[in-house]
């Protein structure tokens, strides 16, 4: 894991020294230089490692697939898109599901129902974006019914989506129908937030305000709640936590890069995550 005065350092550097500093830092198995250098590639290349130790260490398959969840539900979506002749989002790991030749048979029963509804609509990107969003969200519930720290950490999650959501879709000045149908059944909300006053106690500390802060907060507020369990050997704590922060790094990582790239370096102390 980087400490945050690494990440720090890498924020401060130049991009070819920051591509040389995460070599340092182990992640990757060659200095590559700033022209020949793809950051969407290298960061697929660190969850793929991810992913395989995962799969090493999930004591179920249960708790190793709502760990991959978001990761096979990325596939799945670019996939799909593909399918319907739409650009999809860089796979993860190089098998294909069989989605893009119409072969469902390896999902679980319910992702099929969604995509065998959406063959018989003509969806746009964005619903079909949705859909298997909502999808998503399900089936790590499902996943998670027999361990209650996941059960916690799915309902927060699913709250934080739709308390961002919420704020998004005022900026935006979305109309009530559109924004129910953005809602995500199964946190601990029955509907959007809207206000701070309507704010549960847990979520009181969050800006709505400020949707960038707003997101770091509430991925920060995710992570203290893996982390509640992250000493007991006994339970998916250590598990949960690590691969969280490990792919929260990653996030942090890819956006430092961008940021230094883009030369938006500025806005990186307002995104780095796990720092405020």
């Amino acid at each position: 894991m980087l400490s945050p005065e690494a990440l720090l350092r890498l924020s401060a550097a130049s991009f070819d020294e920051a591509i040389k500093m995460l070599h340092d830092y182990g992640y990757n198995e060659g200095v590559l230089t700033e022209g020949s250098f793809d950051i969407d590639r290298f960061i697929g290349r660190q969850i793929s490692l991810l992913i395989d130790f995962i799969k090493e260490y999930s004591p179920s398959a249960e708790v190793e697939e709502f760990l991959l969840a978001p990761f096979l539900f990325n596939n799945i979506k670019a996939e799909y898109k593909r399918k319907r002749g739409g650009a999809g989002a860089r796979l993860y790991e190089a098998n294909s599901l069989g989605i893009f030749e119409g072969d469902y048979s390896g999902l679980d029963s319910k992702t099929k129902d969604i995509l065998v509804m959406l063959d018989e609509s003509n969806p746009s990107s964005q619903q079909i974006d949705l859909a298997l969003t909502k999808a998503m969200y399900d089936y790590k519930l499902r996943k998670a019914k027999r361990h209650t720290l996941l059960g916690r950490y799915i309902r927060a999650e699913i709250d934080t989506v739709n308390i961002i959501t919420a704020q998004r879709a005022k900026k935006l000045r979305l109309g009530e129908d559109t924004l129910n149908e953005l809602f995500i059944a199964g946190g601990n909300l029955k509907g959007f937030v809207t206000s701070k006053e309507d704010l549960p106690k847990e979520y009181e500390e969050f800006d709505l305000n400020n949707l960038v802060k707003l997101e770091t907060q509430a991925d920060n507020y995710l992570l203290k709640l893996a982390d509640s369990r992250s000493s007991d050997m006994d339970s998916v704590g250590p598990l949960l936590s690590y691969s969280l922060r490990k792919n929260s790094e990653f996030k942090t990582v890819k956006m430092i890069l961008v940021c230094i790239k883009s030369d938006a370096r500025s806005d990186i102390p307002h995104r780095i995550r796990g720092l405020l």
